[in-house]
């Protein structure tokens, strides 16, 4: 086990854990080892407590290979976005409360409001319910996870991905703290858009100032 990524999970568990991101034993965080193996976080402990001993390596079939606890059943969502995405090396798994609210309330994430919401997040698709722990939700966020590095569970939480651990936790960050804004907004009156011409211009922005990594889905594409 990589002990430089073991403890960036740990700190990425304690933070989701503290932020409220999570609850209990919610929530799931793995990373991509090498072609063959992924560490992951374990069932039904606390992801804000846990120790490098708690964590599991898993092979791509979701078999447990090292350590001695169980792997969340909800692995199986991990191992999807492992073999749509070879450019993913990290996953997490969080119940946001903002953005969970939003999703619950039938505010979507459809309508760019705020320019750094145009140039990391762009659109953010809600996957179909599907009931926890069964083959459904492998199913039904695949064809999103090829779009997007976020994306929505519904009646459920949300999925972040990215590079590193670090990097799918800030997408997790970005994606509530827009949820946190947009609904804050929403509860004074109605929420304005950003003028439709300046899309395309923040657009350009993340592939020629920020260069930003990852895959989104532009606003543009629904607005031509």
């Amino acid at each position: 086990m990589k002990h430089h990524l073991a403890q960036a999970v740990l700190q990425v568990g304690r933070l989701m854990y503290e932020r409220q991101y999570i609850v209990a034993t919610e929530g799931n965080i793995s990373v991509r080892l090498n072609d063959d193996y992924i560490l992951a976080t374990p069932s039904g402990l606390c992801k804000g407590l846990l120790d490098e001993s708690d964590l599991v390596v898993i092979d791509t079939s979701g078999r447990v290979v090292r350590g001695y606890r169980r792997v969340s059943s909800e692995i199986k969502m991990h191992l999807a976005v492992y073999a749509e995405r070879p450019d993913v090396r990290a996953v997490v798994h969080a119940h946001p409360p903002y953005a969970v609210a939003c999703m619950l309330a039938g505010i979507s994430f459809d309508h760019p409001v705020l320019a750094e919401q145009v140039v990391f997040l762009g659109r953010v698709p809600v996957a179909p319910y599907a009931r926890p722990s069964t083959e459904a939700v492998p199913e039904s966020i695949r064809p999103f996870i090829r779009q997007t590095d976020f994306v929505l569970l519904d009646h459920h939480g949300s999925l972040t991905v990215g590079t590193t651990v670090w990097d799918a936790y800030y997408k997790l960050e970005m994606l509530e703290n827009a949820a946190r804004m947009y609904y804050l907004a929403s509860r004074q009156g109605p929420v304005r858009e950003l003028p439709p011409e300046e899309v395309p211009e923040l657009l350009k922005l993340r592939e020629e100032v920020y260069r930003v990594q990852g895959r989104i889905i532009p606003f543009e594409t629904e607005r031509k």
